[in-house]
């Protein structure tokens, strides 16, 4: 009889339960917040899906589900709140917490009510809003969408959605103007119109690509706008949607993003510039190395010819041969300084008083249809800097004024004083404020168009035929004039000619004395013993002649290895004289280490065209060997030899 009792109780409220979810069940799984239903013996009758996801419930294996199943994470106080509404209360708390599954503790407002049905009640709602979020939107950090709007446009970017079946085209605000169009590209005809000329077929084999369902359906296209008013790159970056119920799928449309690539193209650009100067570089050094032993050779023979008897006209002619060997040589130094394989060494000089001497070599660059004037104005003036450097910067802007002109015209070379303060230095590019001394050369060419004159200084940049100019020589100007602390300022327009000013700070102090001229009076040996290593037997031969012609006694050698055998040998030498660069594997600083492993107090010369990465991690001991460049002259020769022999005398 009980049991019977027991199971019509139980019947009737599983039929009370199953009752209660046919009329809620379905409305309640799909409200969007977190809601729960239970029956009046606590246990679930149902759940919204955002409850179950927000509290991680998985009731799955639980065949009549309880609120005692729920309330390790039902919000604090819920149990006394439950009860008032099983008693017909509704109570409601406005803040309080939970703690989930995984451990994190959420606030959270909550209501829980009865649910009236038959004049009686048939159970409980609760329902629950998670108020982190609310909180977090309060936040002045938050993102909320108009700021990721604004945010999106100050980063260049917009967003696209095309429809193909409609043939629309939908974008935000911001793509007109990364775009620079007053409508929205509509058609793919119109996309492909926007980009170069150059681009264009570049951008068709991506876009087909992507519309193939079994590739990645995903495009990036990078493309230069054809007609922007500055060179401007866009990306369009996005996914190809299908219609899978198709076979083949069959491309629904697009949606991705518009971004501006500009900045990056740009980086990327100077990164290939940077890596093409660090091959001239290193071809520098190479050819430099050659090139100076060559000139040696050259420059020893014509020294050495012209000290011996012959006509006067001869003599001119081998005169100008040596300075043009000299000029040569000046080249290299610029080279490597450009290639940052030369170190510079700056001295005190005057302005006025160098560009006299190098005046002569100025006017032949230029022949005769082209007249240079020269307007000195600063006579009194000094600059601290490398002699070549400047040298070679006249030299390049010299020449790049000669070739702005047809055929006729004039060159005006004007030296001059400036003195900037910090409102007039921030006029000019690149200024600062202080005292310069200035030189221009202006010339009377065809000048420069703005978009000339903003890559004017960019390496490899030049409107030149390619086997004129490599677009090197603004750039070593430049670079020159900063190692001397400087800056440079262009003035130009079209039609108008161009003036290219330097701004060399100004210095004071005693002039650092002129190098010693090749036609100077020789220091003469007393018939020493000079062993000359060298691997270039035509560099090897001048160089022992030269020192015979000084008084020398001389024995040679091609590398370290024979090097060391004569003086192992017993060869009374008096002094070792070296090249760097040496084949094997050992340098001349390995052989002046391994001769003075043997004669601690052995006199030693190095010389080189090309040297600084064999000096780079030295001892400061070895750095103090001198180093003499090639290609040297015979009274530079002379005045080494004789300061290694006897070190303690006074510099000549």
């Amino acid at each position: 009889m009980v049991n019977s009792k027991r199971e019509e109780t139980g019947s009737k409220t599983h039929a009370s339960r199953a009752a209660l979810a046919e009329g809620l069940g379905d409305m309640i799984s799909l409200m969007p917040i977190p809601v729960a239903v239970f029956d009046t013996a606590t246990r679930l009758v149902a759940t919204s899906a955002a409850f179950q996801k927000s509290y991680s419930t998985d009731l799955s294996d639980v065949s009549e589900p309880g609120d005692g199943d729920l309330l390790p994470w039902l919000p604090e106080g819920y149990p006394a709140a439950r009860d008032k509404a099983l008693a017909g209360e509704v109570v409601q708390c406005d803040e309080s917490r939970s703690t989930l599954p995984d451990g994190r503790v959420i606030r959270n407002r909550w209501i829980t009510a009865p649910i009236r049905r038959d004049g009686g009640i048939a159970g409980i709602i609760l329902i629950i809003e998670d108020i982190n979020a609310g909180k977090d939107s309060q936040r002045p950090t938050a993102l909320r969408l108009e700021r990721i709007a604004d945010a999106m446009d100050a980063a260049g970017i917009a967003l696209f959605e095309v429809d193909f079946d409609r043939d629309a085209f939908l974008a935000t605000e911001s793509a007109r103007q990364l775009l620079e169009t007053p409508q929205v590209p509509d058609s793919y005809e119109k996309w492909l119109a926007l980009a170069a000329p150059e681009d264009r077929a570049q951008f068709d084999a991506v876009y087909r690509a992507a519309l193939d369902p079994t590739g990645s359906r995903k495009f990036s296209i990078e493309f230069k706008l054809a007609n922007s008013a500055e060179p401007k790159v866009i990306e369009l970056r996005g996914n190809i949607r299908f219609d899978e119920t198709c076979d083949p799928p069959r491309p629904l449309g697009a949606v991705g993003a518009i971004l501006d690539r500009t900045e990056r193209a740009r980086i990327s650009e100077a990164l290939v510039q940077a890596q093409r100067l660090e091959t001239v570089g290193r071809m520098a050094g190479l050819i430099a190395h050659d090139f100076n032993n060559l000139l040696t050779v050259i420059l020893s023979n014509l020294e050495l010819a012209s000290r011996a008897e012959m006509a006067e006209i001869a003599r001119d002619h081998l005169e100008r041969a040596i300075d043009a060997t000299q000029i040569g040589a000046g080249f290299n130094q610029r080279l490597l300084a450009l290639a940052g394989a030369r170190t510079p060494k700056p001295v005190r000089f005057g302005l006025d008083a160098q560009l006299a001497e190098t005046w002569t070599l100025l006017e032949r660059v230029l022949g005769e249809q082209v007249h240079l004037r020269l307007l000195p104005g600063a006579d009194h003036g000094q600059i601290y800097m490398d002699r070549g450097e400047l040298d070679g910067a006249l030299l390049n802007l010299v020449i790049n004024a000669r070739d702005a002109m047809t055929a006729t015209g004039t060159i005006t070379i004007q030296t001059g004083c400036a003195r900037f303060d910090a409102h007039q230095a921030a006029e000019i590019d690149g200024a600062r404020p202080g005292c310069f001394l200035t030189v221009s050369v202006t010339d009377t060419g065809q000048g420069m168009t703005p978009d000339v004159r903003r890559q004017a200084l960019d390496p490899f940049f030049t409107t030149k035929h390619a086997q004129v100019g490599n677009g090197l020589g603004l750039t070593s100007v430049a670079s020159s004039v900063a190692r001397a602390g400087g800056f440079l300022h262009i003035d130009t327009a079209p039609d108008k000619g161009t003036t290219i000013t330097l701004y060399l700070p100004e210095t004071e102090g005693e002039p650092t004395p002129a190098p010693a001229d090749h036609r100077d009076a020789l220091r003469m040996g007393d018939g020493q013993l000079v062993l000359v290593v060298e691997d270039d037997p035509l560099v090897r031969e001048a160089v022992l002649d030269r020192l015979e012609a000084l008084g020398y006694a001389v024995i040679e050698a091609a590398n370290a290895s024979e090097a060391l055998e004569q003086i192992e040998a017993g060869e009374p030498v008096e002094l070792l004289f070296s090249d760097v660069v040496l084949p094997g594997t050992f340098s001349g600083f390995d052989l002046v280490d391994r001769a003075r492993a043997r004669d601690p107090a052995l006199p030693v010369l190095l010389t080189s065209g090309h040297t600084s990465e064999h000096f780079s991690g030295r001892p400061e001991a070895e750095r103090e060997v001198e180093l003499l460049t090639k290609p040297y002259s015979l009274s530079t020769l002379s005045a080494a030899v004789a300061r290694a022999l006897k070190p303690e005398g006074p510099p000549p």
